[in-house]
């Protein structure tokens, strides 16, 4: 993988989106390219910019079927790594999100050298020089 790495963030709280992308560009290595706030917009920015990784809210009020939305992610960008996001307990997520068909799962509430750590691991990438 050449230059930045190029991820996605959909979560309905805006305040969220932004967060994330401060935190994940904060080591100059990753590139925030699009923030959406509904599956809907998800998957049309999926399908345009073909990111590297997509970190996605397991729970967004426009998304009754978690997996059908991961399946559709998948069918319009194959090569995107999946992260879903939840305020939820970890407790089990970690195979809930391999059963949704996704690449892994953060809590919301993480250090931010871990989010930026989970994004290198699911795209293969090595940490910041």
């Amino acid at each position: 993988m050449g230059g930045r790495i190029r991820v996605a963030v959909c979560d309905d709280a805006r305040a969220v989106g932004l967060f994330m992308a401060h935190v994940l560009e904060e080591d100059g290595d990753m590139q925030v390219v699009s923030s959406t706030t509904t599956g809907a917009a998800a998957l049309d920015e999926l399908a345009r910019l073909r990111p590297d990784a997509l970190l996605l809210d397991l729970l967004l009020p426009d998304v009754p079927d978690p997996a059908a939305l991961v399946r559709r992610l998948r069918e319009r960008s194959p090569q995107t790594a999946i992260v879903l996001i939840s305020n939820m307990p970890p407790s089990n997520l970690e195979d809930e999100a391999e059963r949704l068909g996704a690449d892994g799962f953060m809590p919301k509430a993480q250090k931010p050298e871990a989010l930026r750590a989970r994004i290198r691991e699911v795209v293969g990438a090595p940490g910041p020089v």
